[in-house]
């Protein structure tokens, strides 16, 4: 099957220690550029980005430009039974 040209390249594996894994990230809280981000699929099958801040501990969770709760995040990645 032929990849569409606006399909994005797959992500090497250890990516978040490539250069430029991390760039136009930032912390919200203290604009540190010291962050660990992972993009993830929730059991829901909604998109998040998780964005910890290695400087101040700080922790969100992004859906696009929407800031989720940590509850939020919880109740989609919730597995029915």
């Amino acid at each position: 099957m032929a990849r569409s040209s606006s399909a994005p390249a797959p992500v090497p594996l250890g990516s978040l220690t490539q250069p430029g894994a991390r760039e136009g990230a930032r912390c919200q809280m203290c604009r540190s550029e010291r962050v660990t981000r992972i993009s993830m699929e929730l059991t829901d099958g909604s998109e998040v980005d998780f964005t910890h801040c290695l400087e101040c501990e700080h922790r969100t969770w992004q859906h696009g430009d929407e800031v989720l709760s940590v509850d939020h995040v919880l109740s989609r990645a919730k597995r029915t039974r």
